[in-house]
């Protein structure tokens, strides 16, 4: 019987805040990315661990590499939820993601709204984000956000499926 691969996965805020981490379910790999997945009931802590917690829905995740984003695909809304990062790391069963706060958003009914753009601009202010970051984050927002109203793929039914 195969043993399914486990990942971990760090999730960090900008510049480099620790946030949460989980252990995600390998599913394997295409031309869009690596694919990951959670279960129902899978845990979740606080980086610092005074947190904890315990996935209430499955999801899918998505993570390409060398892009300014990561996708996750959920049964709930929001079905689509990209979020805008920097490249990830990956280091054998390790991945680490810079969450740049802007998410993009989409509903069963269809809607698309792009969540954060406050708190984008406040974290960019405080921390200092560099110019070529703030610039390449919101051309990948609304580059991504036209291709998640659009049903271009991933973004359409290759991650329902």
């Amino acid at each position: 019987m195969n043993q399914v691969r486990q990942i971990e996965v760090r999730g960090f805020k900008w510049p480099r805040r620790s946030t949460t981490m989980c252990m995600a379910h390998f599913l394997g790999e295409d031309h869009f990315g690596r694919w990951l997945c959670v279960m129902r009931g899978d845990p979740w802590w606080s980086a610092d661990r005074t947190k904890e917690g315990i996935f209430l829905e499955p999801l899918v995740k998505l993570v390409p590499s060398g892009t300014f984003w990561s996708v996750c695909f959920q049964p709930v809304d929001p079905v689509v939820d990209v979020d805008i990062i920097l490249p990830v790391h990956w280091q054998d069963e390790l991945l680490e993601e810079v969450d740049l706060e802007l998410d993009i958003l989409r509903f069963t009914d269809g809607r698309v709204k792009v969540r954060d753009r406050e708190k984008f601009a406040q974290v960019r202010e405080r921390y200092a984000m560099p110019d070529e970051i703030v610039m390449q984050a919101g051309a990948t927002c609304e580059r991504i956000r036209e291709q998640v109203e659009r049903g271009v793929e991933p973004f359409g039914e290759v991650g329902k499926r």
